[in-house]
């Protein structure tokens, strides 16, 4: 769409001043050419709290807002993120807005087509994409070091994300752990191995209880499958993903020291595996995802993430409710996607396995 800013300074508005807009502040700070330039909330008292914290004025409303800034940055609950994109595209703003995109798949056309309309981008905040981990374990499954992929294992927990009347224990409007969690390797494995044929799910909803928890199968027609496993049950977050191809396995788990190992499968000579010496502390990930999307504003990269892409997972999240609430394997309807995993470029060369005896 071209460059969307002439100024020296790209001026940021923030419309919410809750605890992912404060990641995002404090990632604009770390950002040559970029400014905070106000912030806007429904409560007022909490926006002046917020602006004093990052030094950027309190707006009384959203158009004031958005006399001050270039780009709208939106990081409110997921039940007013269309209505939010619609009125800045409305006022010609760049939009960056944190995932998903929408509820359903009838918000995220909604918001993309205003953003068409206006002819403005629509940057949205799959932040997975930019972690050293999983961008790394994308170039080794499609670069085939470890062959066709056969069976990946993901998962992503934590603890409960509010108190009991928070919006998000309204499971209807916040679509709990697979929308919040699990949506984050949704799209990582749309982004890796495109659309998937079925979906299975099985799960435990209950807001009384503040327990939320989900394990998905997803299956592809060449036969790969994915395990997923979301919860908002656990003490702590904790992530972790082993994917196993046809020559070899690679696994990471956060709670781990130790980086990315790639284990190639059968006999030879050499060191007993493969490190990826990658780590997420060099820069934080919203950091390198708000880079990118100031790229794209500036006229100076693709979006990594377009905005069909983030619909689709959208899309695919709502599959994997209606699984787990019927309990029974469900078919994605055909849609473009993203590309399929690249045949098998190169091979690790076959180094041995120690295994104790």
């Amino acid at each position: 769409m071209g460059t969307h800013t002439n100024s020296t300074t790209l001026r940021i508005g923030l419309i919410g001043a809750g605890r992912i807009a404060g990641t995002h502040a404090a990632a604009y700070a770390n950002i040559s050419g970029v400014k905070l330039a106000g912030v806007w909330d429904a409560d007022f008292s909490r926006a002046q709290a917020f602006g004093a914290r990052f030094g950027a004025p309190a707006c009384k409303s959203r158009d004031e807002l958005f006399a001050l800034a270039d780009v709208i940055d939106i990081c409110l609950p997921t039940p007013f993120h269309v209505e939010n994109i619609v009125a800045a595209a409305g006022a010609k703003k760049p939009v960056i807005c944190e995932k998903p995109l929408g509820r359903n798949v009838a918000q995220c056309d909604e918001a993309i087509a205003a953003c068409e309309r206006a002819g403005v981008p629509l940057l949205v905040g799959h932040v997975l994409r930019f972690f050293p981990e999983y961008a790394a374990l994308r170039e080794i499954i499609t670069s085939g070091q470890i062959g066709e992929p056969a069976v990946l294992r993901l998962r992503r927990v934590v603890c409960s994300p509010g108190a009991a009347r928070d919006w998000y224990w309204n499971l209807e409007a916040s679509g709990g752990c697979v929308f919040d969690t699990a949506i984050h390797d949704l799209d990582w494995l749309l982004w890796t191995l495109g659309r998937p044929k079925t979906v299975f799910g099985l799960g435990q909803s209950d807001a009384s209880k503040m327990r939320d928890f989900a394990l998905l199968t997803l299956s592809w027609p060449n036969g790969v499958l994915a395990h997923l496993e979301s919860s908002w049950c656990h003490d702590r977050f904790a992530t972790s993903f082993e994917v196993t191809g046809s020559e070899g396995l690679v696994e990471c788990d956060m709670d781990d020291a130790t980086p990315i190992r790639v284990v190639p499968l059968g006999g030879g000579g050499g060191t007993a595996g493969q490190v990826v010496p990658e780590s997420p502390l060099a820069k934080s990930p919203y950091q390198a995802e708000l880079e990118h999307f100031v790229d794209v504003i500036r006229g100076r990269a693709e979006a990594i993430i377009t905005p069909a892409e983030a619909r689709d997972a959208v899309e695919l999240a709502e599959l994997c409710l209606r699984a787990v609430k019927q309990r029974e394997a469900l078919e994605l309807p055909k849609g473009k996607g993203a590309a399929k995993v690249a045949k098998t470029k190169k091979k690790l060369a076959a180094l041995p396995a120690a295994h104790p005896e």
